[in-house]
């Protein structure tokens, strides 16, 4: 059979929107690596025209519409009788006040942005370093219980960093994390068993809950089980392992447990905790009105129209641009492109125990953790940046 022909550039500009094909045109790229967004800092030609990341698609509407009322009452002004024009003095005075709302929301927004970063930096370098500390203090213990044992801790340590991301990315997917693919059937019964919330699973914790709890909260409280699952497990190695670590070298994983879940509880507090919210409503407002009132206030000055829609403009692509930027930051968990990919940083944390587990155990006891924690052998490594491992 023939094949279709590609769609004409005519057919698709009636089936979608003209302003998208425009953007979508701009932004057309191959594929981009790393973590998220980068650039070339020494380039000032190419971090201006970067499309990537940039907010300009999201700015630009704004800038046009701003143009065009100014273009509107210049018109208006030049016919007789018709002027709209109003004194710069209020601007003068407000100048102060929009500019330090702004850009003392852009720097709040970039503290929150870097202090998440933190938070998952934590928990991806104390779920490697539990592992390589196990597999090292323990790695003398090489009969089969003792693999049975490392293996275990290694799975719910992955387990441990799976259902964190997942209860970051809870709030752009819906996905509960007691329902991950990667929990096993009696992980999963664990998880629903203590929860305040009828999940059909049989039992739960509902009849001790002092209220009624939301599915956000409860995702919140399965790491927090976990960590505790973890916690038995590591101590378990005094019946599992041929010769025991000595208590010292026990406290050493389970501290590593308890700076993952200081990253946790963190990530929690940022996740609980949003931009608040009188200050975004009082520099928006500001925002708005201070932009959109501008086109009125050049009219007293003598400049030519033109002159005065440049200014519009770049005062209009300024302005919300910042406060585009600070929305940017404020979440930086999701799918844009100045989000982190905090799963996808995480498979590489998998991959890391996957290779100490193969250095101590060898490879059959590497592929039944690596099937554990893929069970549909999906292939996790798939798609995502040979650079991230790097950056975490």
């Amino acid at each position: 059979e023939p094949k279709p022909k590609p769609d004409t550039i005519i057919q698709r500009l009636n089936s979608l929107n003209s302003y998208q094909i425009f953007i979508n045109a701009i932004m057309a790229k191959s594929e981009h690596h790393g973590y998220t967004v980068t650039y070339e800092s020494s380039s000032h030609w190419k971090v201006i025209t970067q499309m990537w990341g940039s907010v300009w698609p999201k700015v630009l509407p704004y800038c046009i519409f701003n143009v065009m009322v100014a273009a509107f009452i210049q018109w208006l002004d030049a016919q007789d009788n018709i002027s709209l024009a109003i004194s710069d003095k209020g601007h003068s005075f407000m100048n102060l006040m929009v500019a330090f709302l702004i850009v003392s929301r852009v720097n709040i927004s970039i503290g929150r942005y870097n202090e998440s970063r933190g938070y998952l930096s934590t928990m991806y370098r104390e779920s490697r370093e539990l592992i390589q500390n196990m597999v090292v203090l323990s790695g003398h213990n090489t009969d089969q219980r003792s693999k049975e044992w490392r293996n275990e801790v290694a799975y719910q340590v992955c387990l441990l960093l799976r259902v964190a991301m997942g209860v970051i990315d809870y709030s752009e997917n819906y996905i509960n994390v007691w329902e991950l693919e990667e929990l096993d059937d009696d992980e999963r019964a664990e998880m629903k068993k203590y929860i305040f919330l009828d999940t059909g699973g049989g039992q739960n914790a509902l009849r001790w809950a002092h209220g009624v709890r939301t599915e956000y909260e409860e995702n919140m409280r399965v790491p927090i089980r976990m960590a505790y699952l973890l916690r038995k497990t590591i101590r378990s190695q005094r019946q599992h392992l041929g010769e025991p670590l000595p208590t010292p070298q026990e406290l050493k994983l389970m501290a590593s447990v308890d700076n993952f879940m200081n990253g946790y509880y963190g990530m929690r507090k940022f996740l609980t905790t949003p931009f608040p919210f009188p200050l975004v409503q009082m520099a928006r407002t500001f925002l708005f009105f201070y932009v959109y009132t501008v086109p009125f206030a050049l009219l007293s000055d003598d400049s030519n129209a033109v002159a005065h829609c440049v200014v519009i403009f770049i005062l209009t692509y300024g302005f919300m641009g910042l406060e585009y930027v600070s929305i940017e930051l404020d979440n930086p968990f999701g799918e844009d492109d100045n989000d982190f990919d905090n799963l996808g940083m995480a498979y590489t944390a998998f991959e890391d125990t996957y290779l100490s587990i193969l250095h101590t155990d060898g490879p059959e006891w590497t592929d039944r953790l690596r099937k554990r924690m893929d069970p549909r052998n999906k292939g996790l490594g798939q798609g995502r940046s040979e650079t991230a491992a790097l950056l975490v």
